[in-house]
């Protein structure tokens, strides 16, 4: 029996799949994993009654290229029967308004689309994708060189609830190398995507770069992430179960109860009880300093998304009501143009697939707005961990010219008044402070030029030179 048949079929049966379902939307690009899973899904949905539809989105990046692959789906689709729908979106431009890379947004756009037509369809209610094992062993090491918890070592899931619809990954458990024999053993055509090749995209060069290495050590690499991942997946939701047990559906959680909990517990009750309040992420440093404020009985802390975590009558609640101290403030950033609400700066960090071009454009752009502007160089990897920009705080302090400087001071030296000092905004990451506008970069953030991005921070009359 064919392998890629025999897992596509056993992940079916493995996860119900198809079960119950009344249509299938699937992504299809036109390279051999979607075009392998195409053939696939026709058949087996045309044996279960189950109505298929496919999407093709054209991303608008490879001009004629994109042209060609989006006519090559629409004629593959009219030869099996499939009804075929044609998306057409300006990636890059939607990427430089958003602030995001293009990878992210080119994923995030395919999702929405997967959403929007499932809601106006009512014969459908599941999503496919093609996604294979070696893009769940690439997933597995994005998440791991990121830094991720044991979610993230989960990789892809072979099933995912997205809101009123349904995602099912039937090709999770094949390899790349038998989906490309499985095409060329039932003389399935494909197309190739150029920009597959363009390590400048970070799964490309994990996919090029990386996985190659690796698997010189084990040549079954993907197999051997899928294990992990499965096992990963396993820990996680049970985990999960006992968060959601520990809170039992509440807004809030005893300080008592949470404090004798396990720390994997705890850690994700602290996350859902955050969800309830907000859509934005807590990273690894504010889920421990929510700990920790338990762990003192009493205080309360500003999070993302403007969300306050306080500790009222023993319990820990999240809320937006709490007002945050006068002056105060905390924004995240993303790559791209920063501006902040009733601020009067704003900050550009540089798009990592940007061109020279859009770099031009991006700070033409906040000339027109910003009279003033501060230029500084830091590693390309400390740009990539920057999180977020933060009001000042009581002993703040940094390491620069190998000696710490206490913020207070340089400010007093620079004659600077608490007005203006209140006003600046100090960088940080996970492990503290990145960068003063105004003054040199931590030392451990500094360029020494070779390997160095620029950022720039505009302003408006804050006094600093």
């Amino acid at each position: 029996m064919d392998s890629v048949y025999a897992k596509f079929t056993r992940t079916l049966g493995e996860h119900s799949m198809l079960d119950g379902r009344k249509g299938v939307l699937v992504g299809y690009s036109g390279g051999a994993d979607s075009s392998a899973l195409l053939r696939l899904l026709s058949a087996e949905c045309r044996r279960r009654g189950i109505y298929l539809r496919a999407v093709h989105v054209h991303h608008g990046i490879r001009g004629s290229e994109a042209d060609r692959d989006a006519e090559f789906c629409r004629s593959a689709c009219r030869a099996l029967g499939v009804d075929f729908e044609l998306v057409r979106a300006d990636i890059p431009a939607l990427a430089r308004t958003s602030g995001r890379g293009v990878e992210e947004t080119a994923r995030d756009f395919r999702y929405e689309t997967f959403s929007r037509l499932i809601a106006e369809d009512p014969r459908l209610d599941t999503a496919a994708t093609a996604h294979n094992a070696d893009d769940n062993a690439e997933t597995l090491l994005f998440n791991l060189i990121r830094g991720s918890s044991v979610g993230g070592l989960g990789g892809i899931p072979p099933v995912r609830a997205l809101g009123d619809y349904t995602v099912v990954r039937p090709l999770i458990a094949c390899t790349k190398r038998e989906i490309l024999e499985y095409c060329s053993e039932n003389s399935i055509e494909y197309v190739f995507d150029s920009t597959n090749d363009d390590t400048a995209y970070t799964r490309n060069f994990i996919r090029h770069e990386l996985m190659p290495m690796i698997e010189r050590l084990n040549p079954a690499f993907p197999e051997a992430a899928e294990r992990l991942a499965k096992s990963a997946r396993f820990d996680d939701e049970y985990l999960d179960l006992a968060a959601e047990k520990l809170i039992g559906g509440a807004d809030r959680i005893e300080l008592a109860e949470l404090n004798g909990a396990h720390r994997a517990i705890a850690s994700r009750a602290v996350v859902r009880l955050y969800a309830k309040v907000s859509d934005a992420a807590l990273s690894s440093r504010h889920i421990e300093a929510v700990l920790a404020l338990c762990g003192a009985g009493r205080g309360e802390l500003t999070l993302p998304d403007r969300v306050y975590a306080v500790i009222v009558r023993g319990e820990l609640v999240f809320t937006r009501e709490k007002k945050a101290p006068a002056g105060e403030f905390y924004f995240e950033l993303r790559p791209g143009i920063n501006r902040f609400d009733g601020r009067n700066f704003a900050l550009y960090l540089p798009v990592k697939e940007a061109s020279d071009g859009d770099f031009e454009k991006d700070i033409e752009t906040l000339k027109k707005f910003y009279k003033l502007s501060i230029h500084i160089r830091l590693k390309s990897d400390t740009i990539n961990n920057i999180l977020f920009v933060r009001s000042r705080r009581p002993g703040d302090c940094y390491v620069y010219g190998k000696m710490t400087r206490k913020l207070k001071k340089l400010f007093c030296d620079r004659g600077l008044g608490a007005d203006i000092r209140s006003k600046i905004p100090i960088l940080c990451d996970d492990e503290g402070i990145v960068w003063v506008p105004g003054f040199p970069p931590a030392d451990r953030d500094a360029s020494d030029g070779s390997d160095g991005r620029e950022i720039v921070f505009f302003y408006n009359n804050e006094g600093l030179t």
